[in-house]
């Protein structure tokens, strides 16, 4: 019988489409920072008398906070969704995140001062956190366990694509408005409407996460649920089954009583709550965002120009040629992730992911110190970059949101999913805020790329030693991984209830 039907893949797509939201706002403001009237209006750069552009003092503070306030928006999102993903459900909270970056895009449009402008940012970082902690965890629980690895990173592609769909318009918007007019970065800004409504369209016709039915007890919609995601009848004896072993996880948990918040570091939850709020550490110390990409999923060219700048290419190639070159690859690699994560497994994919990063920041070291003396050896460091790029966008950009959304029981999911984010959220406004001063303080010299290769090998060390495979393993199956007692579906209903039905040709539904 099949496992996995069509109708699989659309409802992750739509689901994943909160992703390509995250990546269009990172994508959008690596370059509106980099544009020259942005920088005007909001007192980044003035004029001397010799009419060359310099940057004021404060700049290093106000493009951190531009970009802390949105990350400080996305660990209250992640925060809040902790709980909102169990009460009002995944498939709401993924239309809400839809409408909250709606408001964010239009408020940063419109701003008329600093202020309103990083009131935006808040709007649109609580839109990406939601969206980032509960898109993985909804098409993780709607998947069908032999290619949720694949459906799982459908987030993550629609981030890179985010990143180079927002890059392409924004390059079309530097090309054809004047860019002594305001208009660039607004429309730039109020773009991210679009993408917006069409997350909301779209979330609203998928359906409601099978385990969170169950949770709520409407096992009767559990079953259609779980029936039309494979691809079969509601008295198909494979979507019978799959079903009560969803309410079997269920049931028993809630004979535990109600969650608490402390369970999540005690025991079996403490070691993988452990695991994932490391693994969400070190993808953002991988130094990513500083470089161009994803994450986390979390993409995005903060800061791109003032490295490629720091290589000796000239404005135009650190605004355009470069970021759509590194977008477009960062799309790309995505896929060999989608393809390898359920063939070879989540671990393997981190091991060497790790190792692939480590000596893509070798690389960038190496070639910028050469190019001091012969400048074309600079192509070598944007080569070691494409390397990786490519390294993580096929390993530690998706599989460490996948892994994080698959490891924790039903009960206590929304919550583990939510700290682990919290965590990458936290390191990603450390950084960002952080990064630009110490750059400068640094001299814009690449010995910081030693740091995150220190990282790297860190992260490949700890992939072979620390982290558990899950790979083929249904939701409910993974707690052996860690432990936990696996619930037996067989024992669940009897075995006329097995063959599909009640004995008065209905489907069971176990009332």
């Amino acid at each position: 019988m099949p496992s996995q039907t069509t109708y699989n893949w659309l409802v992750a797509f739509a689901a994943g489409f909160g992703g390509l939201l995250f990546g269009y706002e990172i994508g959008v403001i690596g370059q509106v920072l980099g544009m020259e009237v942005f920088q005007t209006d909001f007192g980044m750069t003035h004029l001397d008398a010799t009419g060359k552009r310099v940057d004021l003092p404060n700049r290093p503070y106000i493009d951190g906070w531009i970009t802390t306030t949105f990350l400080l928006g996305c660990i209250a999102g992640a925060a809040a969704c902790s709980v909102l993903a169990d009460r009002v459900g995944r498939k709401y909270s993924i239309m809400l995140s839809g409408l909250f970056f709606a408001v964010g895009g239009g408020l940063q449009a419109f701003a008329v001062n600093l202020g309103s402008l990083l009131a935006g940012r808040v709007f649109s970082g609580i839109a990406i956190g939601i969206a980032s902690m509960v898109v993985p965890l909804y098409i993780a629980e709607t998947a069908p366990a032999r290619t949720r690895g694949a459906l799982t990173t459908m987030y993550q592609l629609m981030i890179t694509f985010g990143i180079f769909v927002a890059t392409c318009v924004n390059c079309v918007i530097i090309k054809l408005v004047d860019n002594n007019s305001s208009l660039e970065w607004r429309i730039a800004l109020g773009m991210q409407i679009v993408p917006a409504a069409g997350l909301i369209s779209l979330v609203y016709f998928i359906p409601f996460s099978p385990r969170w039915l169950a949770e709520r007890g409407r096992h009767e919609e559990g079953l259609q649920v779980i029936a039309k995601l494979r691809g079969l009848n509601v008295f198909d004896r494979e979507a019978v089954a799959e079903y009560h072993m969803i309410r079997a996880c269920s049931d028993a948990d809630k004979a535990i009583g109600d969650a608490s918040w402390s369970e999540l570091f005690q025991g079996s939850n403490g070691k993988r709550m452990f695991i994932a709020m490391v693994n969400q550490s070190l993808q953002q110390l991988t130094g990513i965002n500083i470089i161009m990409a994803s994450d986390t999923f979390i993409p995005g060219p903060y800061y791109s120009s003032d490295i490629f700048k720091a290589m000796g290419f000239e404005n135009a190639d650190t605004l355009i040629a470069f970021p759509l070159a590194n977008t477009f690859v960062n799309f790309l690699s995505t896929f060999p992730g989608m393809w390898a994560v359920d063939r070879f497994g989540r671990k393997p994919l981190l091991v060497w992911g790790g190792l692939g990063m480590a000596i893509g920041h070798a690389g960038v070291y190496t070639f910028l110190t050469l190019s001091k003396n012969y400048q074309p050896y600079a192509w070598g460091a944007i080569i070691s970059i494409y390397v990786f790029i490519l390294s993580f966008g096929s390993t530690w950009g998706p599989v460490v949101w996948s892994y994080q959304a698959e490891i924790f029981p039903l009960r206590v999911r929304a919550r583990g999913t939510g700290i682990a984010t919290m965590t990458n959220w936290t390191w990603n406004a450390i950084i960002a805020f952080a990064f630009p001063q110490v750059f400068t303080a640094l001299n814009k010299q690449p010995t910081v790329y030693w740091i995150f290769f220190s990282f790297c090998i860190f992260m490949f060390v700890w992939a072979i030693v620390c982290v558990p495979e899950t790979n083929g393993k249904t939701l409910e199956e993974i707690g052996e991984v860690f432990g936990d007692r696996v619930h037996d579906s067989e024992n669940v209903f009897s075995s006329r209830d097995r063959r599909g039905g009640n004995g008065a040709g209905k489907p069971y539904y176990a009332t």
